[in-house]
């Protein structure tokens, strides 16, 4: 059965697809992975495939959700990697639960999700700049949650209300659910800031701290725009960061793996 790790932290800008994107294509070298865009944005579906999100257009993540069933709308990227897109009426996702949906609404994405879970060794999901039901969907949905940090001061201010969220989490809807670790994105290494943060993440929470760190890089923004490429020295180069970042995230599920 597949592991299902969701990246998020309620605040934007701060990597979040970026790294969801990557993460998904990395380990798609080795691994089947299915990425769910659960960000109505769009952004993960629009990195993976180059296209516009409007190209989806009644086959996404809301459609599957509605039906419990992903299958029919699972795009193929390439043979082990999957997408389960989004676009913007994702948007509607919360009153579709309180107005249409009979169940639990913590668990719809759970339950979708469920059908498809022994297809794919790893499921990854990107979620949105916010607390709300989609977050909560997908938390619930999840083996590991791996938290973004930027290396800024408000994003560090929102560290400690999403950890929350993810305590009330296990408390109410998810008891299995492992926060994988916290994962500085972004830091501009010429900066005593960025730094300053950095040093204080490792001060306050010690080993929950990825080892790996990823720096601003305009290769990484290039990625986004043309798609994710590995084959020039300065690509593999920008991507040797997630690779590290992948290697220590395998390494934490492995040593906590409760299947």
């Amino acid at each position: 059965m597949g592991i299902t790790i969701s990246i998020g932290i309620q605040k934007g800008g701060v990597g979040k697809t970026t790294t969801s994107a990557i993460t998904s294509y990395l380990l798609s070298k080795e691994h089947k992975v299915l990425a769910v865009d659960f960000d109505s944005q769009g952004n993960l579906t629009q990195f993976l495939t180059q296209k516009n999100i409007y190209e989806f257009t009644g086959m996404t993540v809301l459609e599957a959700v509605k039906d419990m069933d992903a299958r029919p709308y699972i795009h193929q990227i390439t043979e082990n990697l999957h997408l389960l897109p989004a676009e913007d009426l994702l948007a509607t996702f919360s009153r579709y639960l309180y107005q249409s949906y009979r169940g639990e609404p913590s668990h719809l994405l759970r339950e979708t999700l469920d059908g498809v879970k022994d297809e794919y060794d790893f499921i990854i999901i990107d979620l949105p700049p916010n607390l709300g039901e989609q977050t909560i969907n997908a938390l619930t949905a999840s083996d590991y949650a791996v938290v973004i940090l930027q290396s800024e001061p408000f994003c560090y201010d929102a560290l400690d209300r999403y950890l929350e969220t993810l305590s009330l989490i296990q408390r109410k809807t998810n008891p299995n659910l492992i926060l994988a670790g916290i994962l500085t994105s972004m830091l501009d290494s010429r900066t005593t800031l960025d730094a300053a943060i950095l040093e204080r993440a490792r001060a306050d929470y010690e080993d929950v701290v990825f080892d790996s760190i990823i720096k601003r890089r305009n290769r990484i923004k290039e990625l986004s725009i043309y798609g994710i490429q590995d084959s020039t020295k300065a690509d593999k180069e920008a991507l040797k960061s997630y690779s590290s970042f992948v290697k220590e995230l395998l390494q934490r599920v492995k040593e906590t793996d409760h299947k």
